[in-house]
């Protein structure tokens, strides 16, 4: 019999009516399903952790990157071997999905469990400071970021979203591109050091962020290697100008924007509290070093 943890966000849209698809969907002897609801921020860190530890083999996160982001974080507390994390994208901005390209319905998941087709996937590791002061670690798979999507994902935590997650983002980047000023950073990879003002810094380990923006074009999931994209002083004007690549996830010709790649990443700023986004989440502050945890866990593909 295979077990199988659903672990679905809280507040996710038509909840019962995912509940109700996967109990129909996995209504099988093969199966035995076991559906967790989050109540609180970083309770889907518990209930993967919880789920893996009762011998649930295959682990799937309901939700956008951030309810994927905790999960994930629970799986790989819990030390269990052969575990497989999966993904049903429910969420807002849904960024991983566009990468990792796994099954985005209950029936593609279930062919893809039954013949456990999987692809070992990359993990960072960040380590930082908590928003509460506390130094602590954690894992993304998507990406992580410096400056204004900090900011960003900050402002968006105390948002409703009523216009929708691309709307609502888009809003977000442009009223802050009108009012933020590029922050001081230092950046220290394997082979290079940046130091300089900037907009934003981003740690990628997937290709997109902030919904569907295609920051990181060359970023592969399974490569062992980050992909480290630096935006220095632009404005609103260039953003507009580059809209159409971003979304293409093509490359940005423009000489405040640089591609490095690195498995380390250190990162300090003279800039007080500078905000980290972490797969569309604002989880903390600097000083902050990353590591890539190279084919860290089985993927559902």
């Amino acid at each position: 019999m295979i077990k199988i943890a659903f672990i679905i966000h809280g507040k996710a849209r038509q909840k019962q009516a995912l509940v109700d698809e996967i109990n129909s969907v996995f209504h099988e002897p093969a199966f035995q399903t076991h559906i967790y609801e989050t109540q609180f921020e970083q309770h889907a860190i518990l209930l993967s952790e919880r789920a893996a530890g009762s011998g649930c083999k295959y682990v799937i996160a309901c939700g956008g990157d951030g309810t994927l982001n905790e999960v994930l974080n629970g799986a790989l507390k819990s030390k269990q071997p052969n575990l497989r994390l999966g993904l049903i994208p429910r969420g807002s901005g849904n960024d991983f999905a566009k990468t990792i390209l796994s099954p985005k319905t209950l029936i593609g998941l279930k062919e893809a469990i039954t013949n456990d087709r999987l692809k070992k996937i990359d993990v960072g590791l960040a380590e930082f400071v908590s928003k509460e002061g506390v130094e602590v670690s954690r894992y993304f798979t998507n990406i992580a970021d410096v400056g204004i999507g900090g900011v960003i994902a900050r402002q968006l935590s105390e948002s409703k979203k009523l216009f929708g997650s691309t709307i609502t983002y888009q809003y977000f980047i442009i009223k802050n591109m009108l009012t933020y000023k590029p922050q001081s950073l230092k950046v220290v990879g394997d082979d290079f050091i940046y130091e300089g003002k900037v907009m934003n810094f981003c740690a990628a380990n997937a290709k997109f962020f902030g919904s569907g923006l295609g920051v990181a074009p060359d970023a592969e999931i399974n490569d062992g290697i980050l992909n480290a994209v630096a935006i220095g002083e632009v404005g609103l004007i260039d953003y507009l100008k580059n809209f159409p690549n971003l979304k293409n996830s093509k490359p940005l010709s423009h000489p405040a924007v640089k591609y490095y790649i690195s498995k380390t990443l250190h990162f300090d700023s003279d800039t007080p509290q500078m905000p980290i986004d972490m797969d569309g989440e604002f989880v903390g502050y600097l000083p902050m070093k990353i590591t890539i945890k190279p084919q860290a866990i089985d993927f559902i593909q």
